[in-house]
């Protein structure tokens, strides 16, 4: 081998090795509320359970058998989070090779680089969600899609179709990324032909792999008997969504500029001894500012096929920030729906300035250079974030020698594994408890089965007076009459977030008051979980 080939192939591997060890921190990452939901309803599927209907959750079941996969690999957090990396490197090619596509060979790796990057340096509580997971399927819709219409395939455009229907099963809002991809390949094509009849069967055939995909799985459903469970889900979404409070437009936009500074929010923060490396909003102001520059180069003629890509990533882009604004909430991990669209476009400007640099003209390789430099500091940024985590791990993983746990008890969530060793110290594998609560991740720590389907009280037990809130309550009465758990537990006011009453909500379900009452009796308060005991 030629002495450039290996000096090529070494830094390769470095670079490699470099972006592994910026996201390594994740896999000692406690989990957080979602996560909880998820690995609680994932133990449900893994051990034969249906989604929704043994194991409520208000987004689709995609993420929750994901989740059952990769706790079947491994019961742990490490295996979750694992399992999360490898799926991100996965989407990372895909990024690479869509932004390659799309533009040029020099954006493949610029636009996977940063992907990586920018999910590694995501809040702990935002790992491991529907969107993570979803990002992929986005991803590989829109490379076949792009190619689907350059060559005037109808199996890719199926192919694509059957991906990004697939979404609808991780979050239902995400229907309007499908719609995006949908309407990006009926402006391509138009684009590189105007022919109705081509344009129009090239569409159908799109749709016809998205409505496939979704009628393979609704039949699962039918099958084992979970449609019911469907039809109350969708019932709670169109009863209480969105969660969060009306904004003003103002105050909307405001929240959606978050997303400009380092992604919406800081990095990990599971706990507070870490001093997080925050500049410049983290490198994500130079993202969109080199994305940009991929438009002067990349989008002429503008009413040519070179623009379609363009339209691709703006209406996605657009899509997912009404994904965003519908959902109320605002929350980090919503805006990770965005990261690939912006990492694409982003290697798309890292091309163009690549290509300038490569100019002959002084003004474009001055440019190109300028250009080049604010994509070098955009990456530099981005991993900079996780150096403070990257020393923070290995003090407490190589030089401590620290236990999972005992760097789970230094975490924002340790008051839910003290509760889990006093259940698990007084209970025996086979007994059931509940949590009248929102601190799902103690039933997988503890390894005691739910005595009802909800593993959390969010969403509806506050809902007094709605249907969603009546339907529950009587759900949960009855399993916790029927299944006679050995523990029920409550919360105390604000936790684990202010505004939470659950002691209240509790008690307006007179049934369940009742037979808790009759039934139990106090025995411990651990932090803010009142505990008590079944008097049998």
């Amino acid at each position: 081998m030629k002495p450039l080939g290996v000096a090529k192939g070494l830094l390769g591997v470095t670079g490699v090795a470099a972006l592994a060890v910026l996201a390594a921190p994740q896999l000692v990452y406690p989990f957080g509320h979602d996560q909880g939901i998820y690995a609680a309803c994932g133990d449900v599927i893994r051990k034969g359970g249906v989604p929704i209907r043994d194991c409520f959750e208000s987004k689709g079941p995609g993420v929750m058998v994901l989740y059952a996969l990769a706790l079947s690999i491994h019961h742990s957090t490490v295996a979750v989070h694992a399992f999360t990396l490898a799926w991100q490197a996965l989407t990372a090619v895909l990024v690479g090779l869509t932004a390659r596509a799309l533009f040029a060979p020099a954006a493949a790796l610029p636009a996977a680089v940063a992907y990586w990057l920018i999910y590694a340096g995501i809040n702990y509580w935002s790992m491991n969600q529907a969107e993570t997971f979803s990002n992929l399927f986005l991803t590989l819709s829109l490379l076949l899609s792009w190619l689907a219409a350059q060559r005037d395939r109808r199996a890719l455009a199926f192919l694509s179709g059957v991906s990004a229907g697939i979404l609808l099963w991780f979050k239902y809002v995400f229907g309007l990324l499908l719609a995006a991809v949908g309407l990006g390949l009926l402006v391509q094509r138009w684009l590189r032909a105007p022919q109705l009849r081509a344009v129009l069967s090239l569409g159908a055939v799109f749709a016809a792999g998205a409505l496939s995909i979704n009628a393979l799985v609704l039949g699962y459903f039918a099958l084992v008997g979970g449609i019911p469970a469907l039809v109350e889900q969708l019932e709670v979404f169109l009863e209480l969504f969105p969660l969060g409070p009306p904004r003003t437009p103002p105050e909307i936009a405001q929240m959606l500029w978050r997303f400009v500074d380092n992604g919406a929010d800081l990095t990990a923060d599971y706990k507070p001894t870490v001093v997080q490396w925050i500049f410049f909003g983290g490198g994500f102001p130079l993202l969109f500012l080199v994305s940009g520059v991929g438009v002067l180069k990349w989008a002429r003629p503008l009413l040519g096929e070179g623009s379609a890509r363009y339209v691709y990533l703006l209406a996605l882009f657009i899509a997912g920030l009404a994904v965003v604004v519908i959902q109320a909430k605002y929350v980090q991990y919503h805006f990770t729906i965005l990261h690939p669209t912006l990492a694409i476009a982003f290697g798309g400007g890292a091309a163009a300035a690549w290509h300038w640099l490569r100019g002959a003209a002084l003004p474009a390789r001055a440019f190109g250079a300028l250009a080049s430099l604010g994509a070098a500091a955009a990456v530099a940024l981005l991993g900079l974030r996780m150096v403070p985590w990257v020393m923070d791990t290995y003090s407490n993983v190589v030089v401590q020698r620290k236990s999972l746990r005992e760097m789970h008890l230094e975490s924002r969530v340790a008051i839910q594994l003290y509760l889990a060793d006093y259940i698990v110290q007084h209970t025996q594998p086979d007994d059931a408890i509940s949590l009248f609560a929102d601190a799902p991740w103690v039933y997988m720590l503890t390894q005691r089965s739910n005595a009802t389907r909800f593993p959390f009280a969010d969403v509806w037990a506050p809902a007094h007076g709605s249907r969603t809130n009546a339907r529950f309550a009587q759900q949960f009465f009855e399993a916790i009459q029927r299944n006679r758990p050995k523990y029920f537990i409550l919360t105390e006011d604000n936790y684990p977030w202010l505004g939470v009453r659950h002691i209240e909500n509790y008690k307006r379900i007179t049934p369940l008051y009742a037979f808790v009452e009759a039934n139990y009796q106090y025995e411990v308060n651990i932090g803010p979980f009142i505990v008590f005991r079944r008097r049998d």
